[in-house]
Order: structure tokens, then C-alpha cells, then sequence
């Protein structure tokens, strides 16, 4: 009989444990585990996670095929109500969409390519049900009108890059196999699809391309003329999504009967049915990425969704990041304030009514501490850890400072200024409390673990109602309302002497949660409108040193509680929502990717 040894050239491992995934180069290692008797190996599997949802629902839009997962871009589509065009430009960074400046021509049933920063869309039909030939050209902040296809149509398809694209196939009045090259200047009419067809994907570049589907045919571009291909899509379908290359491609939803989650890859030779489809079955969806990290957003059902999916092909499956329920608070309460982590929080304080409650959190639930804070208050500031916290200022305003050591609180030497509505950052003894009111104020005070000290150095921009997170010689604050009265979007760092300006929030907002460090924060809920909880906003950003983007949102959008925790493992309790204060958790959890082996045989 042939061995493994005689097959692979090597022995099989007896391990007692299973061994560390170190990098691609294991794939395919096969090994004994003793302890669970069984035969393992680190093989490859197809699978879609849940992905930021966009901000407008739409299908049939243009998108940026030369994209990524992590920096894909969406523009233009049929957008609800009633499958109303949209102009409407969004970019995924990998968590969340962010709008931004829309397309010149508002149209649905086009076809994009390119990348994040250098896009086209081309075709579509505007309201009227006209067939149009505009493109327009994606700069990564602008769009530009630029030379239009010679053929106008509908549900066509592109790939390809901004100065080397394809446009194929598509509907004029019936299916065409039309194509067009563009070189980044205008476009030249070339060999057609063997095929005509409508609602078809494609993949690869203007010079090596692939198109397929409709119903399942696939098509071979050299760069001068299409070859059809022995080989067939598994199942046969239109208005597929798409990515990948011309030799390592990915086609995904569609329709057949009715709305597909059908999931298949091609080698260059034949097309594989992957074992796991889309979560949301639907048509008219966008592709971006790669055969073996992918995107599918947006589609149709029997509406137009704001899903996004992402596939990873690996020995790593991934969980999507996302905010989830945690225990409640035995005090429903706002103006609270907090220090810890993920797992171990302390939050003190809060209204209405006015309380010095003290509750810690274990990860799961909230148990309410026997004793609460010497002075009770709301609009206070916290610093520390559960078992080492710092509690200052507050309404009144108040200069009370109190530290807590896992059980009581211990009056302390009090701030210089007393305010309300201030930020806090650093630890029990080391900590910062920064800005507020009543007087607006920029001032800074360092706590060295017995007394506070007036630093020479005040925010720029004077504030309160803002959040703050990191140390004392490397902290952040950003959002709140400055005198007399606008919210702001400024961000500013500190070094321990000063502050310095950072790039702003997306959006101006107040009374909003922190996380994280100076260079890795997140920006959670807040209040987005000149006041009222109306405008509460769900929106979470992340910091990463240099900018702020999207990150997941909030189950509920609320104003004035506390964060605590870190950018990847976060908390949030507390807080006006709609209008009255919330004992409501929650917990934010970032991408985590897990190594995962194969059973082969179990013995």
C-alpha cells in the first residue's frame, strides 16, 4: 500500500497538541494528534462574513472591480423608494461605508471599474428609462464627465482600471455583445462577445479579461478578441457579482429563478461550486477584490439592500467587527463616568436623579457596589482602572476629585478649577482632566497621584461636552461645543507639554464615548445636530494616528455616557436615548481572525 511518506516525500507529525499556523507555507501540513486521535491538516475553505452595511440601499451600481476588501468604492444604482436613481458615492474601508461627493449624472443599471482613488462609471439609463453612454471619472474626492461610450446601454459590465478599461456587453434595446476599450482618454469600439448578453460579470484587465453568466457561458479577452471557453458556470445565472482575475476569478449571487446565494471560483480552467453561498441571497450586486478576499455589496430581492459580505479563502475564518449587547446597568443613568476595560469596568455617578452609584462589570453582568461616592454627581470625568480609579469634577460644577480602590471611595486633593461636562485620560495616578465648563474653558490639569497642577498648556480649540481617552503624556480629545454653542469636529492631541492639532471627526458631534489609546481611538455615539437628543447619531469612528473613518454602529444611538476599554475590545453604557437615560451595554468587538484546522480521519 502507499504511504503519506511515499506520497508527500515526508512523515506525518505525531504531535500531542495541534501545532501554530505560522503563515500560507502550512497549508496543506497534515499531522497525528495524539490526545484527540485524530489526522488533521491546515486546509483552505471558502466562507462570507457580514460586512458594514451601506449607507443607501441600492443595486445595479457602478463599482471600483480593481478595488479591495478593505477600499472598494460604490456609486450611482437604483436606490429605494421604488427603485429611485441615485447619484449617491460611497468607499468601504474594510469596516464601514462613508459617503462622499456624488456622481454629475444620477443613473442606474451602469457598470463601474477601477479602484478607490481612480474609478469610472459608464452606462446606465437615467430617469426616463433612457439608455445613456456617459462615463464619469473618480479622482478619490471628485467626479469628472469625461468622453462617453459609443454605444449607449444598460446592464452592461466593466473591469479593468481607470486608464485601461473594458465596457462589455449590456442591453440597447436587446442583449448586445458589444465592447468598448477605454485608455484613459476615450473609448474605441472592439471586438464583440461571442455571446450578446445583459446582467453578465467579468473580471481581470483590459488586456486579459473574463466575463461569464447570463445565463452561464464564459468568455476569454486577449486584448483583442473573445474565445468562448468549454467550461460553464456550475449554476447558470444573470446579474451576478464579480471579482478576481482572469485566472483566479469569483462569481457570486445572481438570478436564476429567484434570488441566488450560489458561490463559484475558477482556476482558469473550470468553474468549483464553493459549499457555502452568500448569507442574503440577491441579484444586482457589486463585486470587488480578490478569489480569495472578496466583497459583494448592495442587490435586490424584492428591495434594494444595504448588505455587504465579505468572502475570505483560507485556513483563518474571520468574524466581522461589530458592537453587541452586554448586561444592563442596575441605574439606568447619563453623565456617568467610567475607567477600565472590556471586562472589568467601574462606572460612577451619573443623573437623573443625581447619584454617586458605583457598578462594576465582569465582562457579563453589572453587580452594584455596597458603597457609592462620597459627593453624588453628574457630568464627571473618570480615569483608571476598575480596581484603581479616579473620579473628577462634575455639576455643581464641582472640583471634587475621589479615588476608588475596588470597593470605596477616598476623598482626595480637589482640581484647581471646578467644571462640568470636562474629559479625563491616564490612570489613578497619572491622569488628566481637560476642558469643560461653566466659562468654557481649555484648561488643562496633570494629577500626579496626591494634587492636580495647572498645566501652561490649554486646548485650541476650548470645549465641553467632548470625550477624551489615552494618557497623560499621550492623550486625545475631539468633538463637543465650543462657545457659544456649535458642536465641532476638531481633534487634538497632547504630548504631556502641549496640545497639537489632529485631522477632525467626519462629523461635528457632542457628548459622545471614547475608547482606545492617541493613536488607536474610537469615537462612539454622540449627539450630531445643534442640540436634542433627536439628533442623537449611532456612528462609530476610529482613530488610527493619522485619520478618522467609519467603523460599525451602535445598536442604540445615545448622548452624554462613557467608553472604556480599547479600539479592538470596547464598552459602552449609559446615556440619553430617545430622550430618557438607558441602563443599556454594549461591547465592540474587532475583527478576529482564528487559525482553524481539518479533521481528516478520526481514529
Amino acid at each position: 500500500m502507499t504511504t503519506y511518506n511515499e506520497i508527500a516525500g515526508r512523515r506525518v507529525n505525531f504531535l500531542s497538541s495541534d501545532p501554530t499556523y505560522i503563515d500560507t507555507n502550512s497549508e496543506g501540513q497534515v499531522w497525528y494528534n495524539s490526545s484527540t486521535a485524530t489526522l488533521k491538516s491546515w486546509l483552505p475553505v471558502g466562507a462570507w462574513i457580514s460586512g458594514g452595511s451601506l449607507n443607501t440601499a441600492r443595486y445595479s451600481s457602478a463599482a471600483s472591480s480593481a478595488g479591495t476588501q478593505t477600499a472598494s468604492l460604490i456609486a450611482g444604482g437604483a436606490a429605494n423608494p421604488a427603485n429611485a436613481v441615485s447619484s449617491a458615492t460611497e468607499l468601504y474601508n474594510g469596516i464601514a461605508w462613508t459617503p462622499v461627493s456624488s456622481m454629475n449624472t444620477a443613473r442606474k443599471y451602469m457598470a463601474g471599474c477601477g479602484t478607490q482613488t481612480a474609478a469610472l462609471g459608464f452606462g446606465g439609463r437615467t430617469p426616463g428609462a433612457v439608455n445613456n453612454a456617459i462615463t464619469e471619472a473618480w479622482n478619490g474626492s471628485t467626479w469628472t464627465t469625461v468622453n462617453s461610450l459609443n454605444t449607449a446601454r444598460r446592464s452592461l459590465t466593466g473591469t479593468g482600471i481607470q486608464t485601461a478599461a473594458l465596457a462589455i456587453g449590456g442591453n440597447i434595446t436587446v442583449a448586445t455583445g458589444a465592447t468598448e476599450s477605454y485608455n484613459g482618454t476615450s473609448w474605441t469600439t472592439v471586438n464583440s462577445l461571442n455571446t450578446a448578453r445583459a446582467g453578465l460579470g467579468a473580471t481581470g484587465t483590459n488586456a486579459a479579461a473574463l466575463a461569464f453568466g447570463t445565463p452561464s457561458a464564459t468568455e476569454s479577452w486577449n486584448g483583442s478578441t473573445w474565445t468562448t471557453l468549454p467550461a460553464t458556470m456550475n449554476t447558470g445565472r444573470t446579474a451576478l457579482g464579480a471579482a478576481g482575475t482572469q485566472t483566479a476569478a469569483l462569481g457570486f449571487g445572481g438570478y436564476t429563478t429567484a434570488p441566488s446565494t450560489a458561490t463559484e471560483s475558477w482556476n482558469g480552467t473550470s468553474w468549483a461550486s464553493n459549499p457555502t453561498g452568500l448569507a442574503t441571497a440577491r441579484y444586482g450586486l457589486s463585486g470587488s477584490g480578490s478569489q480569495t478576499a472578496a466583497l459583494g455589496f448592495g442587490g435586490y430581492t424584492t428591495t434594494s439592500l444595504a448588505n455587504t459580505e465579505e468572502w475570505n479563502f483560507g485556513v483563518y475564518s474571520y468574524s466581522a467587527a461589530a458592537w453587541a449587547s452586554g448586561g444592563n446597568m442596575n441605574t439606568a443613568r447619563a453623565d456617568n463616568a467610567a475607567a477600565g476595560t472590556q471586562t472589568a469596568t467601574v462606572t460612577f455617578g451619573g443623573t437623573p436623579p443625581v447619584t454617586g452609584a458605583t457598578e462594576l462589570y465582569n465582562g457579563t453582568s453589572w453587580t452594584t457596589n455596597p458603597t457609592s461616592m462620597n459627593t453624588a454627581r453628574s457630568a464627571l470625568a473618570g480615569a483608571g482602572t476598575q480596581t484603581a480609579a479616579l473620579g473628577f469634577g462634575g455639576a455643581g460644577p464641582s472640583a471634587a476629585t475621589e479615588s476608588f480602590n475596588g470597593s470605596t471611595w477616598t476623598s482626595v486633593n480637589s482640581l484647581n478649577t471646578a467644571r462640568r461636562f470636562l474629559a479625563g485620560a491616564g490612570t489613578q495616578t497619572a491622569a488628566l482632566a481637560i476642558g469643560g465648563d461653566p466659562a468654557v474653558t481649555g484648561v488643562t490639569e496633570s494629577w500626579n497621584g496626591t494634587s492636580w497642577t495647572t498645566s501652561p498648556a490649554t486646548l485650541g480649540t476650548a470645549r465641553y461636552l467632548f470625550a477624551g481617552t489615552g494618557l497623560q503624556t499621550a492623550a486625545i480629545v475631539f468633538g463637543g461645543r465650543t462657545p457659544p454653542g456649535p458642536a465641532t469636529a476638531v481633534t487634538e492631541s497632547f504630548n504631556g507639554t502641549s496640545w497639537t492639532s489632529n485631522p477632525s471627526l467626519s462629523a461635528t458631534r457632542i457628548a459622545m464615548a471614547s475608547a482606545g489609546t492617541q493613536t488607536a481611538a474610537l469615537s462612539i455615539s454622540g449627539n450630531s445636530g445643534p442640540g436634542g437628543i433627536p439628533f442623537n447619531t449611532a456612528v462609530t469612528e476610529q482613530f488610527n494616528g493619522t485619520a478618522w473613518t467609519n467603523y460599525p454602529s451602535v445598536a442604540t444611538s445615545r448622548d452624554q455616557f462613557y467608553g472604556t476599554g480599547t479600539q479592538a475590545a470596547a464598552l459602552a453604557m449609559g446615556g440619553y436615548a430617545s430622550p430618557t437615560a438607558t441602563a443599556a451595554t454594549e461591547e465592540f468587538t474587532n475583527v478576529i481572525e482564528t487559525a482553524g484546522s481539518k479533521t481528516l480521519t478520526t481514529s
